[in-house]
C-alpha cells in the first residue's frame, strides 16, 4: 500500500508539472506571476509530502478547468487512499463549485465524492449523490449502482441491495450479481429465522435458490428451517444436497445432519453411507472424525484407530494426527503415555490460532466462515482450508 501511495504521489507531481507547463505554454499572458508562484509553492509542498499545505494551495490557486481537472482528481484520490478523507472531500467539492467543467466530468467528480462519503461513513450523503446520478441520463450509471450496492451491503439494507443488483444483473456480469442476489435473500432468511418468521424465511430461501442453484448456504438454511419446524426428513433431504452443490461445505452441515437423523429415527447407516460418499469427493478430516466417533461406539478403539490411520496415509492432517494420538494415549501406560502427551501438546500448538477458512478471491483468512469476505466483499468465495493444517 505504501509503495502504491508513493507511485500515486509521483504521478500527481507529474500531472501537476504537466498542468503548469501546459497552462503557461497555452497562454502565458493569462497566468499572473502570483498564481504561477503559488502554483509552484503547492508543488513544492507535494514534493516535501506536506499534503495539508498542498491541498490549501491547489484549491485556492489552481484554477479548475479541462486542463487541470486531472490534477485535482489525482490529488483528491491520493488523499483518499492515504486515509485523509476530509481533505479529499474538500478537493472534490471545490471542483464541483466550478461551472466550467463538462456535465460528464461533473458526474465523474460526483462519483468520487460519493466514494469519499462512503469511506467517511456518511452513507446518507453518498446514497443521495448516487441516487441523483442514477436518476439522470448519462454515463457512469452502472458505476453508481455498484457503489450504491456497497452502501446497501454496509447498511444491511438487503431489499434495496436486491433491487439494485437485479438492475446490474442484466449487464455483462450476470452470474456475479445473480450469486450476490442469492446471498442477499439468504441474509433476509437468517433475519426471519431469528424472529421465527418461518413463512417469510421459506419464501426468501426459495428466491435465493432461484438465483443460484449451487448456493450451499441455501441448503444449510433450509435444513435449519425444516429442523426448527420439526420436518426432520425434509431437513435431511435439504442438507444432503450440499454434496452435489459444493461438497466442500459438507462439514458445515454435520452437526445439524446428525441431529436430524437422530430426531427422525432414520437408519444411521444411511448417514454413514452418505458421508463415506462425501469422502470420495473431498478428503475432509471433519467428516473422518465425525465417522470415527460412530465407529468407536460400534467397533471400539482399535477399529477407529485403523480407520483414521488409513485416511492419514492418503491425506495427512495435524487434526487427524491429534485424534490418533488421543486414541493411543487412552490405551498406553507409563513413559510411552507421557511421550504421547508431549507429542499431543506439540500438535495442538501447531494448529493453535491457524485460520480455518480462506477467500479464494483475495486470500483473506479467518477462523470462522463468513459468506461475505471482510476484505474484498466477495460473496460465497470463502472456503475451508485443506491441507496439513486444515481439513
Amino acid at each position: 500500500m505504501l509503495i502504491l501511495d508513493n507511485v500515486l504521489l509521483y504521478l500527481l507531481i507529474f500531472l501537476a508539472i504537466a498542468a503548469g507547463w501546459w497552462l503557461g505554454r497555452r497562454d502565458r499572458r493569462k497566468v499572473s506571476p502570483t498564481v504561477s508562484a503559488n502554483y509552484f509553492t503547492g508543488l513544492n509542498y507535494l514534493l516535501n509530502e506536506e499534503p495539508d499545505r498542498a491541498v490549501s494551495t491547489f484549491v485556492e490557486e489552481l484554477e479548475v478547468n479541462g486542463d487541470t481537472l486531472e490534477t485535482h482528481l489525482a490529488l483528491g484520490n491520493l488523499l483518499r487512499r492515504r486515509g485523509e478523507i476530509d481533505k479529499a472531500i474538500v478537493v472534490h467539492k471545490n471542483i464541483l463549485k466550478n461551472n466550467i467543467i463538462t456535465p460528464d466530468d461533473s458526474r465523474l467528480v460526483q462519483l468520487e465524492l460519493a466514494r469519499d462519503y462512503l469511506l467517511a461513513g456518511l452513507l446518507d450523503r453518498s446514497e443521495e449523490l448516487l441516487m441523483d446520478m442514477i436518476a439522470k441520463s448519462g454515463p457512469l450509471k452502472n458505476e453508481s449502482r455498484k457503489l450504491l450496492l456497497e452502501i446497501f451491503e454496509q447498511g444491511k439494507e438487503w431489499r434495496k441491495a436486491i433491487e439494485i443488483a437485479e438492475m446490474l444483473a442484466s449487464g455483462t456480469e450476470t452470474e456475479h450479481f445473480e450469486e450476490a442476489i442469492s446471498q442477499y435473500h439468504c441474509e433476509l432468511a437468517e433475519e426471519y429465522l431469528g424472529s421465527n418468521r418461518f413463512d417469510d424465511a421459506r419464501s426468501a430461501l426459495s428466491d435465493a435458490m432461484g438465483h443460484d442453484a449451487r448456493n450451499a448456504r441455501v441448503s444449510l438454511l433450509v435444513g435449519n428451517l425444516e429442523f426448527k419446524q420439526g420436518n426432520y426428513q425434509e431437513a435431511i433431504r435439504s442438507l444432503v444436497r450440499i454434496k452435489d452443490q459444493r461438497a466442500i461445505y459438507v462439514p458445515e452441515s454435520l452437526e445439524l445432519l446428525a441431529r436430524s437423523y437422530e430426531a427422525s429415527g432414520a437408519d444411521p447407516q444411511a448417514l454413514h453411507d452418505y458421508l463415506k460418499a462425501c469422502l470420495e469427493i473431498i478428503p475432509s478430516i471433519s467428516i473422518v472424525l465425525f465417522l470415527a466417533e460412530r465407529i468407536r461406539e460400534e467397533f471400539g478403539d482399535e477399529a477407529v484407530a485403523k480407520f483414521i490411520a488409513d485416511h492419514l496415509k492418503r491425506n495427512p492432517t495435524i487434526r487427524g494426527l491429534s485424534q490418533l494420538i488421543d486414541l493411543h494415549i487412552d490405551n498406553t501406560q507409563g513413559v510411552a503415555k507421557e511421550n504421547l502427551a508431549i507429542l499431543r501438546s506439540f500438535t495442538e500448538a501447531l494448529v493453535a490460532g491457524k485460520p480455518a477458512y480462506q477467500c479464494k478471491s483475495c486470500g483473506f483468512e479467518g477462523k470462522v466462515l463468513r459468506w461475505s469476505c471482510p476484505s474484498c466483499k466477495s460473496w460465497g468465495k470463502t472456503e475451508p482450508i485443506f491441507g496439513l493444517e486444515g481439513e
